[in-house]
């Protein structure tokens, strides 16, 4: 695997929690590891995230000794194991949350590879006293932006199914992105491999 050891040009502290520790039930396979350039999955999906953020708080919970092996000698990674991780993906973000330091946090998921820097910089440019959440062409996606307090708000709210549903009860707004890698989670074998082709493509030229 190859991280860099430390976020390029991040001039303040700026966490990212991302998930990853579930069953990949709909996949079928347990997807974090799967090939993709050089690493897998779940490696470009934190190298992606650490070219903007200073810090990636990961939870885990399947598998999680082999996640705790590949990653723990990390400095910009911090682990959070979550027992309860067939409770949802909700139950793992509220563990990630009880680790954020930052005045804002980024949350995007494990299964997200093709998020770039810059997608981060443009959310992180309108970041307000609200959360954000990107979409493109009307469809939400990720990364989600949210000041600290919105962050404990939504996670503290019990009758809510999702973190979406969470974050939609306090303040928060849309904005609008021109770029499909917001909403390319890798969920089943077939957009796995429409993604892995499009994004070797993209490498060899």
């Amino acid at each position: 695997m190859q991280l860099s050891q430390k976020p390029a040009q991040i001039s303040k502290t700026i966490d990212c929690i991302i998930p990853a520790a579930g069953l990949s039930s709909r996949m079928g396979q347990w997807k974090m590891m799967l090939p993709w350039q050089h690493g897998t999955i779940l490696d470009a999906s934190i190298k992606n995230a650490l070219a903007f953020c200073s810090r990636i708080i990961l939870v885990i919970g399947y598998r999680a000794e082999e996640l705790m092996a590949r990653y723990q000698q990390h400095p910009a990674i911090s682990l959070i194991y979550h027992a309860d991780y067939q409770q949802g993906l909700f139950s793992s973000i509220r563990a990630g949350a009880m680790a954020v330091t930052s005045d804002y946090c980024f949350i995007t998921h494990g299964d997200m590879p093709c998020l770039t820097s810059t997608i981060f910089q443009q959310i992180w440019c309108q970041r307000a006293a609200y959360a954000l959440i990107p979409r493109y062409q009307k469809t939400p996606g990720h990364p989600v932006l949210l000041p600290r307090h919105c962050l404990n708000r939504a996670v503290r709210q019990t009758d809510c199914r999702s973190m979406q549903q969470a974050v939609r009860k306090g303040q928060w707004q849309y904005i609008d992105l021109n770029q499909p890698a917001i909403i390319a989670d890798i969920d089943t074998p077939e957009i796995y491999m429409t993604l892995r082709t499009i994004e070797n493509l993209a490498g060899s030229l």
